[in-house]
């Protein structure tokens, strides 16, 4: 999903836009990982609504945000998720979210924004995993997907009149492909790269490479950055990226993956605004097309998987009357499930790191350290997407 922005109102604290060495996946690591579920589920299943609405909690692994600008430890970082602050990356929130759900560890969504924007992924054809060998022969066009959704990522003018496309000014994603591609690599730990409030924790080191980068910037392209889309490149953004992501493997101490991840995608539209479009049209989804898609949600949830779906911000927080951005895209994932007074609800892990007191009246109430319940019916009005791992 091309994540739009979110400006205006609450400011881009909530915006919702929402490596050489490749660490082989062992086949036998997923069973001896502990928390890990071995489980690889089936490509094609017969995906329906759970009837009764079954109640549902889905566990994430516990996570230590680092506060930034110093080394103290949130005092309940387990209660609080990771926040992208002024970053425009939640599909890189909610993609690590699913993947910590997954491999049983906090992973840092920078790490997964990094990979997503430039990671190689003709180098997923060498993985030896043979479920992951699968996966790929059965979807084809992934190199092409892949493309796509980095020549759909915004890049931000805001202290960027070049519009160069540095690390820390791309915005939105594709959660599906940036799954796939973490594949390569090994999985870095919010620990040793925290993501907590965005980029906060390292203005200062992207201060310093947008100066002194370009000036040392060899004359060969730089390798770590040479297999992305021509939009992401540049001479002094390749110097930027090359350099942010050697200083990202001198800080990630990898471990690989214990299982392979294998992204399963439904949707109805490309991203928010087009839903928007097909609604302004006369044209919207039909119910039976939103129900496929809670039926997968429903999937997702019965077989211990936290799935990650696309949405409308603007279902959590009024729209500002100066917010230029009718669409205001956003990915979560979604945690739990349980029905009160007769209707089904889903408890959506926001990462915006906006407080519940600003949300809208009736969501508020049924907001906690950014975990909503949202009723099934708000979120039939926007949902579009659904994103699970196998």
């Amino acid at each position: 999903m091309g994540r739009q922005t979110v400006e205006g109102g609450v400011g881009r604290r909530v915006r919702a836009a929402c490596g050489a060495l490749i660490l082989s996946v062992a086949a036998g690591a997923a069973a001896k990982a502990e928390g890990v579920d071995p489980r690889i589920l089936p490509a094609h299943p017969a995906y329906a609504r759970n009837p009764e609405c079954g109640p549902v909690r889905i566990a994430l692994p516990p996570s230590t945000h680092r506060l930034p600008g110093g080394v103290l430890i949130s005092p309940k970082p387990t209660e609080i998720p990771v926040g992208q602050g002024d970053s425009a990356i939640c599909f890189a929130y909610a993609t690590a979210d699913m993947i910590s759900q997954r491999v049983g560890r906090a992973v840092s969504p920078l790490d997964v924004a990094g990979k997503f924007y430039f990671a190689d992924p003709a180098r997923l054809a060498s993985l030896p995993d043979p479920a992951l060998r699968a996966h790929l022969r059965a979807h084809p066009a992934y190199p092409a997907d892949i493309a796509w959704g980095r020549n759909a990522a915004d890049i931000n003018p805001v202290g960027n009149p070049g519009l160069q496309p540095y690390f820390d000014k791309l915005e939105g994603g594709e959660e599906d492909a940036a799954a796939l591609l973490y594949n390569l690599g090994g999985l870095c730990e919010e620990r040793d790269l925290p993501s907590h409030e965005g980029y906060a924790h390292f203005l200062p080191t992207y201060a310093a490479l947008r100066y002194g980068a370009p000036l040392r910037a060899p004359n060969q392209c730089p390798r770590r950055v040479g297999a992305t889309v021509d939009k992401l490149r540049s001479r002094r953004a390749d110097a930027f990226n090359d350099a942010w992501l050697r200083r990202v493997e001198t800080l990630c101490r990898r471990l690989p993956l214990p299982v392979p991840l294998l992204p399963v995608s439904s949707r109805v539209a490309a991203n928010q605004l087009d839903f928007m479009a097909m609604l302004e049209a006369g044209k919207p989804p039909a119910r039976r097309e939103i129900a496929r898609l809670l039926a997968r949600v429903d999937y997702a949830l019965d077989h211990g998987r936290a799935p990650a779906i696309g949405y409308s911000w603007y279902i959590l927080q009024d729209r500002d009357p100066k917010d230029p951005d009718l669409a205001a895209d956003h990915s979560s994932v979604v945690i739990g499930r349980r029905k009160r007074a007769g209707t089904c609800e889903y408890l959506v892990q926001d990462n915006t790191g906006e407080y519940c007191a600003r949300m809208r009246a009736g969501i508020r109430a049924r907001c906690h350290n950014g975990r909503i319940w949202l009723l099934e019916g708000e979120l039939r009005r926007t949902l579009y997407s659904v994103i699970y791992l196998r």
